[in-house]
């Protein structure tokens, strides 16, 4: 991974003055998931109170198999931010429990690291429609996949052969 985006948010919290960012972070994987491009992340940092309130949005691109057809997946991830961070009374560090933000420097890329993790699906697919793979001969069933083997068919009420039933035969 690429090195941190740390930024000092001291003169935010001192005089207020807000910050904004657009920047580029790289991502680690995380479980079967990666990141193959760099995520853009949008902040707009503000003082409340005597915390930090985050605006902002992070898109990437998340990788994986789908769960499915085990075919390789691209798909995009979105995430509003918004996030505040107030600091705990009585403490010489205000923020000293928090894991994005110590002192007064803002680990930009470990919030993105947690927000992209958070928000990741439980599973990819790589369509809607996807079939998966055969119980026989373990190939994708999808279009192009390397399945060959029939269709599974069933005995219809006059012994003709069905591939399934329509919608309108099931009511």
């Amino acid at each position: 991974m690429g090195s941190a985006l740390v930024i000092d948010v001291g003169p935010l919290l001192a005089a207020g003055r807000p910050i904004s960012l657009d920047e580029a972070v790289e991502l680690p994987p995380f479980g079967s998931y990666t990141f193959p491009h760099p995520a853009r992340v949008r902040l707009e940092l503000r003082r409340v109170e005597r915390g930090l309130q985050i605006d902002g949005r992070l898109e990437v691109d998340v990788a994986g198999a789908c769960d499915r057809c085990l075919e390789d997946v691209t798909a995009p991830l979105e995430v509003e931010i918004d996030e505040r961070f107030d600091p705990p009374s009585g403490s010489s560090d205000p923020f000293a429990e928090n894991n994005v933000l110590n002192g007064t420097s803002l680990d930009v890329s470990d919030l993105a690291r947690q927000l992209a993790d958070s928000a990741l699906p439980y599973g990819l697919t790589c369509s809607a429609s996807c079939r998966g793979l055969c119980a026989r001969c373990g190939q994708s069933k999808n279009a192009g996949g390397g399945c060959t083997c029939p269709l599974p068919m069933t005995e219809g009420d006059h012994g003709e052969p069905q591939v399934e039933n329509s919608p309108l035969e099931d009511a």
